[in-house]
């Protein structure tokens, strides 16, 4: 349930806003290829210094940071879409569905009682990869194609 009123949320909040997502899309697979090769390290690192804070609430940070916050922060500071109607829905649905997908797991060991997102979790574990392909090229369409609504 918990998947669901997350997603449900942003892709509110996509929709409403309409604001370019190529480059905060690109901006979130970036994150989670710096978090891929450097997250750990930067964990016990961080956990080394502050001894406070164990390593895998040191780690889902900094997940969230690298793969969420960023990029939303991006979006918010991205301009105006020129996409109306279907393509921008459709670009509203995928990024918030890859947002999601990628948020899942930080939010099931957080709400480890919600067996409905951990379920769901399962069955879209088998297409992330073809999420994130589609969503690369709506993040690419968009970064590169599109300027203030004129398709060049």
């Amino acid at each position: 349930m918990v998947l669901i009123v997350v997603f449900a949320a942003l892709l509110l909040c996509f929709l409403l806003v309409r604001h370019h997502v190529g480059v905060p899309f690109l901006a979130m697979i970036a994150g989670l290829a710096v978090y891929e090769y450097f997250g750990a390290g930067f964990a016990n690192a961080i956990s080394n210094i502050i001894t406070a804070i164990p390593v895998n609430i040191a780690d889902t940070g900094l997940y969230v940071l690298f793969v969420a916050l960023a990029p939303i922060v991006l979006y918010f500071r991205a301009g105006r879409s020129g996409l109306f109607g279907t393509l921008r829905a459709i670009e509203s649905i995928v990024f918030a569905a890859m947002l999601t997908i990628l948020l899942s797991a930080p939010l099931i060991s957080l709400f480890n009682f919600d067996t409905l997102s951990a379920d769901i979790a399962g069955y879209i574990a088998g297409a992330k990869s073809i999420i994130m392909a589609i969503g690369i090229i709506f993040a690419y369409v968009d970064a590169f194609l599109y300027r203030s609504g004129r398709l060049y």
